[in-house]
């Protein structure tokens, strides 16, 4: 939370036009980090959602997924 604390009294010792440049700055990219993450979960499930039937195993440590057609 200090981290937090002091972005906003860095904000606030701005001008204040420039403090809402900054703040809209933070909000984006906040936001495309969101959408970034929610589009990279999408198209991994849509990409094993296509080969689902043919899964054989899947490992989280480390990342890999073994399909049925395919030996690794």
């Amino acid at each position: 939370m200090n981290m937090l604390e002091t972005l906003i009294a860095f904000i606030k010792s701005l001008p204040a036009w420039l403090g809402a440049v900054v703040e809209v700055m933070i909000v984006a990219i906040v936001f495309l980090t969101a959408v970034t993450f929610l589009a990279g979960v999408w198209c991994g499930l849509r990409i094993v959602g296509k080969r689902a039937q043919s899964i054989k195993e899947i490992t989280f440590f480390p990342p890999k997924i073994v399909f049925l057609d395919k030996e690794d």
